[in-house]
Formats: C-alpha cells, structure tokens, sequence
C-alpha cells in the first residue's frame, strides 16, 4: 500500500471498492477509511494541490432524496467557512456527472476516530480522555460563538490528530440558534440517541450550548469507562432513561477515573441544561483544571485492526423535513 501522500492508487488494477470509481471531481481515490449509513469516505489524493485528503461520497440511495443532499452540502459550506485548529477543515464540494456521485472533499486526519480507538481497547486512559475533551470542547465553544450548535457530537465524529489532540468531524447536522429554517421539523429529534441530551430528543430545536456539552460529557463518560451513561437497546429505551436523569456514578463505572474528572462529568450530564456548564469554554476550563490532560493515542489508520468491542453505531432516529439548502456563498 503506498504512503498517504502517494498520488498513485492503491493498486491500479484493484477498484478501491467503490464499483470501480478510481477518481472523482479530479481527486484520485486510493483507500476506503470510513463507511456509515449516509456515505463512505475514502483516502484520496489531490492531484492540484499535491496532497493527501479525505473524499466523503454521499450513498447513493440517499442522492435522490433533497433532505440528505441539503444536510450534505450543508456540512460543506459550514467545514469550508469555519476554520479551527480542532475543527475537520473542508476544502470543496461538488457532483461528479460522470459517476453521477456527490461529494465532498476534507482535511485528511491519519488517525483513528475515538469510536476505532474505543473498539481497539475498550477505553481511553483518563490523560488522553481529559486531552480529547478539552479539544473537543474549544471546537464546540468556536462554533457556539457563532451561533452554531453541532448536535452530533459523538465518538465516531471525533479524530485523533497525529500530533496528539482531537478534531471535531461533521457539521451536517449543526443549527444556527434561532434559525427554523426547516432543517429540524417541530417535535423531531435529532441526533445520535446514546449521546444527545433528552431536550434534544425531544425536538431537535430545543438546543443551546448545553446540549453540546451534555453530548461531549456522554461521550466521554462512554471512553472513559467503556460504557455509554444511558444504556439501551432502542432509542424510546434510552430516551426514557434520560428523562429520568438517572446513571452509574462515574467512578463506580469506571474507580480508575480520577474524582476531579468524574465531578466535571457528572455536572455536564445533568438532566437539566440549567445545572450543566452553560458554555463548553466553561467545561473545557474545568477539565484543563484538573491539569491530567496528555496526548491521544494516535496511529496511522492503516495500522488499526478491526474492533472487537461494541458496536459504537448507536440507535440513531434522524428526523428531518425538506427544506431548501443555504445559498451557494453565504455565510452558514
């Protein structure tokens, strides 16, 4: 397999498994790295600007259907537009009328997302859990500055950076504050339900930072203990738990993690947004407090082997009604 900065592909008489589609809107696809319900992503190569990238490929069964493409070239503009040393910088976007295929093209990160590095070793040491955090957190108060809340945060959208802190991935489900401009239909929830606060699943247009921080204190209680704060089979099972506002104490999930840590946790997981830290600038101050921040465990991808833990696709309901994507060049 050639280096991530090889222009050629990976074997030239080997389709990387995206029905013999070897280059898109002129970037050349190399590797699979990712796949999930909506699209696949794969290590490209930009032949321009002679570097590495990410090219995320919206599923086809989701290309005729206009909620999805708005979400999707939504995500474009906004990783374009907002700019962050924890954000995933996006760099262009498009449809290929060739393979008739959508896309949309990334920052490469050669690291794992915290849900590969969770199947890996079932949980994070609490240096590198307390870094992820404090990253993770300067990325969503730079979004809440602006209006903007992410309403995704979760392990499988959090890369670890070679040089040893955290990004924040995909902002295709992120909502200006205020804005009812249809991408979240009245009494919808909208998320991912293992992580989302119970406002949240109620209606996707009950958020406000907190909501965020609710999503990053999740998961980081779930790679701190390796368990997720809310357990439960089914979205209404897990929702109901959260509106009881009941969970294992931290450290009797996990004794290894540190008081300091827990306390800041379990104040982000309140069930009321109004006894959570109102801003996460505020919950990454009180984890940076604690002064046991350290580095993430990033490795190449291509050295990370399946993961036999659980499976971190949580019981997802994502509700949306169509409305009209932002115009080409506005401010998201």
């Amino acid at each position: 397999m050639p280096p991530a900065d090889d222009p050629r592909p990976a074997d030239p008489g080997d389709p990387p498994e995206a029905g013999g589609l070897h280059a898109v809107g002129g970037y050349r696809l190399l590797r699979r790295i990712g796949e999930g319900g909506m699209s696949t992503v794969y290590l490209s190569y930009d032949v321009t600007a002679r570097r590495p990238v990410a090219v995320k490929l919206l599923a086809d069964h989701l290309a005729g259907r206009p909620e999805f493409v708005s979400r999707f070239y939504r995500e474009a503009r906004l990783s374009q537009f907002l700019q962050h040393p924890n954000l995933v910088q996006g760099f262009a976007a498009g449809f290929d009328t060739g393979p008739r295929v959508h896309y949309l093209v990334l920052e490469f990160v050669d690291g794992p997302s915290a849900d590969a590095a969770l199947g890996r070793a079932r949980r994070l040491g609490v240096g590198a859990g307390v870094r992820l955090g404090v990253d993770i957190a300067r990325a969503l108060g730079f979004l809440h500055a602006r209006n903007l809340v992410h309403r995704d945060v979760k392990p499988d959208n959090i890369l670890f950076s070679p040089d040893g802190g955290a990004k924040l991935a995909d902002l295709g489900l992120a909502k200006r504050l205020n804005d009812d401009s249809g991408l979240t239909a009245v009494s919808q929830g909208v998320g991912t339900s293992y992580y989302m606060p119970y406002e949240q699943a109620l209606n996707g247009s009950l958020v406000d930072a907190r909501s965020d921080v609710f999503a990053l204190g999740a998961t980081m209680y779930h790679l701190l203990t390796g368990q997720v704060p809310f357990p439960g089979a089914t979205h209404e099972e897990i929702i109901r738990g959260k509106e009881v506002g009941r969970f294992a104490p931290v450290r009797s999930a996990s004794p290894e993690v540190p008081a300091a840590v827990a306390t800041v946790l379990e104040t982000a997981l309140h069930r009321d947004p109004r006894s959570r830290y109102p801003t996460a600038d505020e919950f990454g101050a009180a984890l940076a407090a604690t002064g046991l921040a350290t580095r993430v465990p990033s490795y190449p991808i291509g050295t990370v082997p399946p993961g036999d833990g659980p499976h971190l696709d949580a019981p997802t309901r994502v509700d949306f009604t169509s409305g009209p994507p932002l115009a080409a060049g506005s401010c998201p």
